[in-house]
């Protein structure tokens, strides 16, 4: 596997602060503490139902424009923090594990802290935490999502240097998308894409009929194709929403090469959903990282959903890092998100879980809009653009 063949430095290791979940009870680090009478899922459940409403709230005000208005942006952090304050207080109970918690993020600075959970069933928005005292008067770096880089580790089993630390090159992106989504169509691709192209090496396609996706016409054939694929990158503009049985399944078209054509003609939808990984067997060439830029695609807060989610499938599949939104993210505020984080990320050379922070900071600062809390990362913080090797010389 290209790109890993570097060592995690000693700083990005001290970032790393892994929060790991068990039955019973919970670690900071290695230090454990107890669950009090309830689970942690049991706890945690509660409050999520009341963070998606807000969310809820922000997607609808940010379906006709990207700015809010500052009194509703307030109103909204004050309802985030409310319950953030909650899960917070709930989940980390003890006092003990509260101090150590805040010791070991101090101790962190530089790089961000990377509060990491390791666990393969509690969905919960840890960006919504809210570690301050006062909840009616929010600050934003009190919000774990913009101070830290949160992130989840659904396979516990594994040691986080197994992880992938690079993003290999050159770039190789599939370009999934529905076509109903009209400004991932006039704003989204073609900014990616800009950002993708900048070498001869790399590539950026779109999920169509040439090549070797002639034979993609279902979500089966969609995954046997990605499996024997070079792609390193897999970004998914679409529409996501539980089938049978509650499990979550992304719906594609599949695109003619003409994208002027492509949205005025009825176009074969195909889906992709957890089931279908079970289906097929396989596992991805190139550990690429995934962008699930649709709705809801973490999985919902039910029972089934949290043991069958997208991510926790495409990290079996081999996915090296995953995005996924808790909630309906409207096209608009969803093609804007992605192109600043690939700016952050493939520009800027950003670590991703910092580009990710860094992204919702640039939403909440320029446009009065906190939904960027809704994308959650599902791989350690530290994963980055692996360095070209013209550059190799020069750090």
């Amino acid at each position: 596997m290209g790109g890993l063949t570097s060592a995690i430095q000693p700083q990005i290791i001290s970032s790393y602060l892994p929060i790991t979940i068990f039955k019973e009870e919970y670690r900071i680090s290695h230090y454990p503490f107890p669950f009090d009478r309830t689970s942690s899922d049991d706890e945690l459940l509660k409050f999520t139902s009341s963070i998606l409403q807000c969310f809820r709230r922000l997607e609808v005000k940010s379906k006709k424009s990207l700015d809010l208005d500052p009194d509703f942006c307030q109103q909204q952090l004050i309802e985030l923090a409310k319950w953030g304050t909650l899960a917070y207080q709930r989940f980390f109970r003890d006092e003990e594990a509260r101090q150590l918690l805040t010791d070991q993020l101090q101790m962190t600075a530089n790089p961000i802290p990377a509060p990491t959970f390791v666990s393969s069933s509690i969905p919960f928005p840890w960006e919504v935490l809210y570690q301050g005292k006062e909840h009616n008067d929010p600050q934003r770096e009190m919000f774990w999502g913009f101070c830290y880089t949160p992130a989840r580790i659904l396979t516990p089993k594994r040691d986080i240097s197994r992880h992938a630390k690079e993003h290999n090159l050159p770039l190789d992106m599939l370009f999934c998308i529905h076509q109903t989504l009209s400004q991932s169509h006039e704003q989204e691709w073609p900014a990616i894409r800009k950002l993708i192209a900048v070498t001869k090496q790399d590539n950026c396609c779109l999920l169509n009929l040439s090549g070797g996706r002639s034979q993609v016409k279902d979500g089966e054939s969609l995954l046997q194709y990605l499996n024997t694929a070079s792609h390193n990158m897999l970004h998914f503009a679409c529409h996501c929403k539980p089938k049978e049985a509650e499990i979550d399944t992304l719906l594609i078209s599949i695109l003619l090469d003409d994208l002027e054509e492509t949205i005025t003609t009825d176009l074969p939808v195909i889906e992709l959903s957890a089931f279908t990984f079970d289906l097929v067997r396989g596992q991805f060439q190139r550990n690429p990282l995934i962008f699930l830029n649709a709705c809801q695609s973490a999985g919902g807060g039910d029972q089934v959903r949290k043991t069958l989610n997208l991510p926790e499938m495409f990290v079996q599949q081999g996915a090296a890092s995953i995005i996924a939104t808790a909630c309906p993210v409207p096209d608009l505020f969803a093609a804007a998100f992605a192109k600043q984080f690939y700016t952050f990320f493939l520009e800027q050379r950003m670590p991703v879980g910092q580009a990710l922070r860094e992204t919702r900071l640039y939403f909440l600062e320029k446009h009065h809009n906190p939904l960027g809390l809704a994308y959650g990362l599902y791989s350690p913080a530290h994963y980055r653009l692996a360095q070209s090797p013209m550059m190799e010389g020069v750090a």
